[in-house]
């Protein structure tokens, strides 16, 4: 094409993302029409939740529908993941989040199927596996998992009401809580105690952050994650009429958040943060 000075001209190209289609030229009529229809499937996506804001707030809607849009675009099947460049595979941290977000847009359908995916990836034991890819659940500790799943089973109850789902992620969350007990046990030692009293009774060394991973770590995102966990794991027992059990979880919850809170003010002391 040679275009003389100030001249333009439009070609509009289309092809299928998937299935064979050769592509070619196609006409700026049609093309416009499945553009309009994109368009509106997408409002359809994404305007479950109106928002109404000043015009100079406006942005702050316009980011947080792309925001919504991306978390939908990232998925493979019901795995919500981080990023589509760099990750094929879910964690529980990030798709507890990105569930969060999801159900406060009005996408409930879309976090009930990821944590119908990724619950039955829990290891017998009732350990939650950080994360899940196309060979299944990796065994790698992060004790910040356990917590999450509890969360997000929690957080799904709290925005659809589905009680027949509550009681089919009971075991998950029976399983969770098990073993978070197990981990916080194996601190409560008087060994552990002497060795340095911040880390009794917490959940053990993992790698549950980057730097971690050349050496387990204590961490406090860890322990309040599990905090987290028990106190929703409590309150679902309570949805689901099972006392006794709310009771025994209630227990550790308060044992745990006092060792908790005993542990920041140690460490608090230790390292002289004010």
């Amino acid at each position: 094409v040679t275009l003389k000075p100030g001249q333009s001209r439009e070609f509009v190209w289309s092809t299928a993302l998937i299935g064979e289609d050769d592509g070619g030229f196609a006409d700026a009529a049609e093309v416009a029409a499945r553009q309009q229809l994109g368009a509106a499937q997408w409002r359809e996506k994404l305007d479950r939740v109106k928002r109404r804001v000043p015009a100079a707030g406006q942005h702050l809607v316009d980011t947080l529908r792309a925001a919504l849009a991306h978390m939908l675009i990232s998925r493979t099947g019901p795995r919500l993941q981080p990023g589509t460049r760099s990750y094929a595979r879910a964690w529980i941290r990030d798709g507890a989040m990105i569930n969060e977000g999801l159900l406060r847009l009005g996408r409930e359908d879309v976090a009930e199927q990821f944590l119908r995916w990724y619950a039955p990836y829990q290891f017998a034991n009732g350990k939650v596996p950080c994360c899940v890819d196309d060979r299944g659940s990796d065994p790698v500790p992060e004790n910040d998992s356990h917590g999450e799943l509890i969360f997000a089973i929690a957080e799904q109850y709290r925005y659809d009401r589905n009680r027949e789902l509550l009681a089919q992620m009971w075991p998950h969350v029976v399983g969770a809580v098990r073993y978070m007990d197990q981990l916080r046990a194996s601190e409560r030692t008087e060994a552990n105690r002497a060795r340095d009293p911040a880390f009794y009774g917490m959940m053990p060394a993992s790698i549950s952050h980057e730097g971690y991973s050349a050496k387990p770590m204590h961490s406090y995102w860890d322990n309040f994650w599990a905090l987290r966990g028990y106190k929703d794991a409590v309150e679902i027992a309570q949805w689901l009429g099972k006392d006794e059990q709310a009771r025994a979880f209630a227990a550790a919850r308060d044992q745990f958040r006092a060792e908790l809170y005993a542990s920041i003010g140690h460490a608090a002391r230790s390292q002289g943060v004010d």
